[in-house]
């Protein structure tokens, strides 16, 4: 069911302060491997996200502490570049191309006053200006995800901090929805998740999905679509386990699920097709909370961890698909 819409502009004007560069479906398997090549900075808990000519990585975290920079991935070149601009210094986010020249940076966990806190502004990246402004954003949540379908950005789930359960607090996960839409600039509420949890979502077919995910006491197999016509969740075939801190990446009609947190060399592969999962026939090299993204018939999947604690990895795994 929507709820009342809020204003987009109020929630997504441009902030006084602007950060300035310089200052501040074909069968897919078996996959080939790519030469590899690396991040500048090795991190986890980052996100990623390509536009129409390179792939972007915002934040995360390493043994040093949070991550403010930009890497610019080159597509063609296949080399990793740090840009001359910062964000602020935040993991656990999740990050979308609007189809233009912005990325909107949702959420996560950053550092205020030398305290944790989910993080609770947006920041827009300008690929062309590599300006990065800030505006407030309404429920922030770490561990949210994020996808852009049509003319909106939805963020999905995600949890809250409840500083008053606890003496430290307590994560609490959630099912909210929201929709951001760039036509009518307004926010809307839409129909929950089925279980309040922080998962992966992806766009297919013209409806959002969200694969897996952890509430802090249970992980998930789950996987459901989202239908926007109809404002309801529909249920797709469950994982063949429960995932957690996983990536997703979709090329033509499959679905690729990279990592698990107890199982790091997990790589799983669903076709719309067929309706099944299997194991993905990929070299891949294990790895959790990483980051994937297609772009063209390639898959990247960068940096990640194989410990709670680090070490943070700076590799970028490449496969190349059969078209």
């Amino acid at each position: 069911m929507f709820a009342a819409a809020l204003s987009f502009k109020r929630l997504f004007a441009v902030a006084l302060t602007l950060v300035v560069a310089g200052c501040a479906s074909a069968p897919e398997a078996p996959a080939t491997e790519v030469e590899a090549f690396t991040l500048k900075h090795a991190r986890y808990g980052h996100t990623a996200v390509a536009d129409d000519e390179a792939i972007y990585v915002f934040g995360g975290t390493n043994e040093r502490g949070f991550i403010s920079n930009i890497e610019r991935i080159d597509l063609v070149t296949k080399t990793s570049t740090v840009l001359p601009v910062r964000i602020m210094p935040r993991r656990y986010a999740s990050a979308v191309w609007d189809g233009g020249e912005l990325i909107y940076i949702f959420g996560g966990v950053g550092v205020h006053e030398g305290r944790y806190r989910v993080e609770p502004t947006i920041e827009i990246f300008n690929t062309r200006t590599r300006k990065v402004s800030r505006t407030k954003m309404h429920l922030p949540r770490r561990l949210n995800s994020a996808a852009r379908l049509g003319e909106q950005i939805y963020v999905v789930g995600g949890s809250t901090f409840d500083a008053n359960a606890s003496e430290k607090g307590e994560f609490r996960a959630t099912p909210l929805v929201t929709a951001y839409n760039f036509n009518n600039e307004k926010l809307n509420r839409l129909a929950d998740l089925s279980d309040a949890r922080d998962t992966q979502v992806f766009t297919h077919d013209s409806k959002l999905c969200a694969v897996g995910g952890y509430n802090h006491n249970d992980m998930f197999a789950r996987f459901d679509c989202y239908n926007p016509t109809t404002d309801t969740w529909e249920a797709m075939p469950d994982m063949p386990s429960a995932t957690s801190a996983h990536s997703v990446a979709v090329h033509g009609d499959k679905l690729y699920v990279f990592g698990n947190y107890n199982k790091l060399d997990q790589a799983l592969v669903f076709d719309f097709a067929t309706q099944q999962w299997s194991t993905a026939d990929l070299p891949y090299q294990a790895s959790r909370h990483n980051a994937a993204v297609t772009f063209g018939n390639e898959i990247f999947v960068i940096g990640g961890t194989t410990d709670g604690k680090g070490p943070a990895l700076d590799t970028i795994q490449v496969f190349a698909l059969k078209k």
